[in-house]
């Protein structure tokens, strides 16, 4: 946590990539309290993941699509989390735990999420284990029943392969012995994603273990739209599409700013294959510091450079798409993939700070990094530890009047935007309290 102090003529501020500390009042602690699915006792990671107890934006993911979008905003979701040594990052909850499932949905409903792409690992991933990917998620469908609002789809990682294959078999014929679970398991839920009326199922790096038939296997199951990992997608005769997926650079070779490259193809490539499904890809940044599995020197990273890498990856969208080019589908990468730093749940850090200084009945404010503010609001304290909303403002405001019955003590609440963090000033101390 980083607490800074600005001395002004009228009180001292403070604020932090965390909810309030009693430096800034015990109080105002209720108008940015811990309040997403994360543990709120998980401690910020050193690869970029806020703590547990962030208060985080719930205004609407859609605000950052162009307007008149159709879009389907998917999180990208790994319920792979149970024994607290067995990944480079404990978070505190277990996968196949129903309430922390509920809480997850119930967050993501907040933020405006429409469902929820599950990297999926095989009907007897962890070879019989009880704490498995197929398991958590048979455990967590009847949670997500209770929110009808959000679909799902599952994404056949390459884990399947590499760690739950069926005896004797290559990659095809793994694939081929789990669609027929998936078909008959997953596809009949009302919650199962469908694109013109077809179960959409992802694949995530399955060339990547060996020659794949994907011919042989449309064939065997002509129902289902396969959308692929990356430009591939595109190419394949028998795809329905294609995702794009973040693409680091050498953590060697730290930058300060993300350079999108892949990103750009991928929508330029997108416009020329208008039949096919597009689903583009928003992320705050990566940093595979944790993982297991990233060689020493082989470690990957991309700035969040104060929530400007989420942005730009939804300004590339906006530039690409409009209501007479719709993307039918975006996905958030990643929701808790907290061992590659891409893990959303617990918010993105915007830098934003806040400065206020009391002259008279104005109020003047001056914010870092307004970009990331969505708006600000204004509250009075009132009995019981509770709180007045007294108005909004726009994020540029650079003066409030106080409102004649506004006594006090007041707080500057910079709500920020989709998945920032929210930061609340010091007391405002006004000299009408009573």
């Amino acid at each position: 946590m980083r607490t800074v102090k600005w001395i002004l003529p009228a009180l001292a501020l403070c604020f932090s990539a965390l909810p309030l500390t009693a430096q800034c009042g015990e109080s105002s602690q209720n108008l940015a309290p811990p309040n997403t699915s994360a543990n709120h006792g998980f401690a910020a990671t050193r690869n970029g993941n806020l703590g547990g107890e962030t208060s985080v934006s719930n205004v609407n993911i859609h605000t950052l699509l162009y307007p008149g979008h159709t879009t389907k905003v998917l999180a990208h979701y790994l319920p792979w989390w149970f024994d607290p040594q067995s990944r480079g990052v404990a978070v505190g909850y277990r996968s196949d735990d129903p309430a922390q499932a509920l809480r997850t949905f119930q967050d993501m409903h907040a933020r405006g999420v429409d469902g929820v792409i599950v990297d999926w690992y095989g009907q007897n991933d962890g070879k019989g284990q009880p704490d498995t990917i197929d398991v958590a998620w048979h455990k967590s469908l009847p949670e997500l029943a209770k929110l009808p609002d959000l679909s799902f789809a599952i994404m056949v990682d390459s884990g399947t392969y590499n760690f739950n294959r069926c005896k004797g078999c290559d990659v095809t014929q793994t694939v081929l012995s789990q669609l027929d679970y998936i078909s008959h398991t997953y596809f009949s839920s009302r919650q199962y994603l469908r694109y013109d009326g077809r179960p959409v199922v992802f694949e995530f790096g399955l060339d990547w273990s060996g020659k794949v038939e994907w011919s042989r296997i449309q064939a065997a199951h002509p129902e289902i739209a396969w959308v692929h990992i990356h430009k591939q997608g595109f190419d394949r005769d028998d795809s329905a599409g294609a995702f794009v997926w973040v693409a680091p650079g050498l953590a060697a070779q730290k930058a300060s700013v993300a350079n999108l490259p892949e990103l750009k193809e991928f929508y330029r490539y997108a416009r020329t294959e208008p039949a096919k499904i597009a689903t583009g890809g928003v992320f705050k940044g990566f940093d595979d510091l944790l993982a297991a599995w990233a060689k020493p020197g082989e470690k990957h990273y991309m700035p969040q450079a104060c929530g400007a890498t989420w942005l730009q990856t939804f300004d590339l969208i906006n530039q690409n798409y409009s209501t007479a080019r719709q993307l039918p589908f975006v996905q958030l990468i990643t929701w808790n993939d907290y061992e590659e730093g891409t893990a959303l749940e617990t918010g993105i850090d915007d830098c934003v700070t806040v400065q206020t200084s009391l002259s008279g009945d104005t109020l003047a404010v001056k914010l870092s990094h307004a970009e990331n503010v969505d708006h600000l609001e204004l509250y009075e304290s009132a009995a019981g530890g509770k709180f007045r909303l007294v108005s909004r403002y726009a994020p540029q405001t650079a003066a409030i009047p106080l409102p004649a019955s506004a006594s006090g003590p007041l707080y500057l609440k910079a709500v920020g935007k989709p998945f920032f963090r929210n930061v609340v000033s010091a007391p405002i101390r006004t000299g009408r309290e009573k």
